[in-house]
């Protein structure tokens, strides 16, 4: 199956002018590869490939000796609170040529092994370097030759400064941004930044403690007497928003997923595209990264006019929720019907 939709994939982008004007000149590209692969294979890995029952599958096995890599990179632009570190990890555990900040995939499957041995695995500022959250020193000095898919957390000019323009390699690079709603994000990133008592005290996750000092999370000033007190509020919650801007969308090809399917639709399309590892380790522990929200202590839910007034001042002024807002529901969205389409084209060959 995986042999199909490689097959697919490299049709899919060497045929995409074909594509768009006929679709039955796409469909015979498609057949007349998948064809020469078979003539190709040997008998036996015919059968193999073309009559694997399910039983000759298991979940988390793949007999697959294929070094094949797909026709281009696939970057994940790792937005702060968007879920990237269970997301890196499950792929990273699942698949092949995986590189990223919070795991790659040779040694995902002894990471996770210790972590289930561990228990509950918190990461963050100050916590220090391990293999579920890699030094971006140690990973330039790894280099990326070996990757099919490279998860990152840094500004968006790393990007363009080590990929934009198929500079690496001469390689093509498609970049991946989650989406997630713009208030719902604001509020977990609230949740995450910290404040204490004494300004000599950042955060529980980093990096000063001192005695008993009370901490606080970041909130809204729900009560502000102006505007800019309130946009002053909401700025304290920034985490990381440089992580995107427009000028990835002049270097790159930039697709979108929604931050609530990414573990499922988004894993299902990137099943199609990366090479399944041999053995995965089951089931993936979670990395903390944030404390538990309580929803009921954000104010802003239970404010409309702040809630427009907040929303309204996040689209107008931070460009990763201008691009969100129109990506989602754009062909550039990476969503369940571009998985369905894309069964529906290896069941018609």
């Amino acid at each position: 199956m995986l042999c199909i939709q490689r097959c697919l994939l490299y049709a899919n982008y060497y045929s995409a002018g074909c594509r768009r004007q006929n679709k039955t000149v796409w469909l015979s590209i498609s057949t007349a590869i998948v064809t020469l692969y078979f003539l190709l294979s040997s008998p036996t890995e015919f059968g193999n490939n073309f009559f694997q029952t399910k039983d000759a599958a298991a979940p988390t096995i793949s007999n697959s000796n294929s070094n094949n890599h797909p026709p281009i990179l696939y970057g994940h632009v790792h937005v702060a609170k968007t879920g990237g570190t269970p997301l890196n990890g499950i792929l990273a555990n699942k698949f092949d040529h995986v590189c990223g900040h919070k795991g790659y995939s040779y040694d995902a499957y002894q990471d996770n092994e210790r972590a289930k041995q561990e228990g509950v695995v918190t990461l963050g500022v100050g916590v220090g370097w391990s293999r579920s959250r890699v030094n971006p020193e140690i990973m330039n000095t790894i280099g990326y030759e070996n990757c099919d898919y490279i998860s990152v957390e840094q500004p968006a000019d790393y990007w363009m400064d080590h990929f934009a323009y198929e500079k690496f390699h001469n390689m093509k690079m498609e970049l991946h941004i989650p989406c997630r709603d713009r208030l719902e994000h604001l509020m977990s990133m609230c949740n995450y930044q910290e404040v204490c008592t004494e300004t000599t005290c950042l955060t529980t996750r980093g990096r000063v403690m001192k005695g008993d000092l009370l901490f606080q999370k970041t909130k809204i000033a729900c009560n502000a007497k102006t505007d800019e007190e309130l946009f002053a509020s909401v700025r304290k919650c920034f985490l990381y928003l440089e992580r995107y801007n427009h000028a990835l969308m002049e270097g790159f090809d930039v697709k979108c997923f929604d931050f609530k399917n990414q573990f499922t639709t988004y894993i299902d399309y990137m099943s199609g595209i990366l090479s399944h590892r041999r053995f995965e380790s089951e089931p993936y522990i979670h990395r903390e990264t944030n404390d538990p929200r309580n929803k009921e202590e954000e104010c802003i839910w239970y404010n409309p006019v702040v809630k427009e007034k907040v929303d309204k001042f996040l689209l107008e002024n931070v460009q990763y929720y201008q691009f969100c807002d129109k990506c989602m529901g754009s062909e550039n969205e990476i969503a369940k019907y571009m998985v369905v389409k894309f069964v529906k084209l290896q069941h018609a060959i």
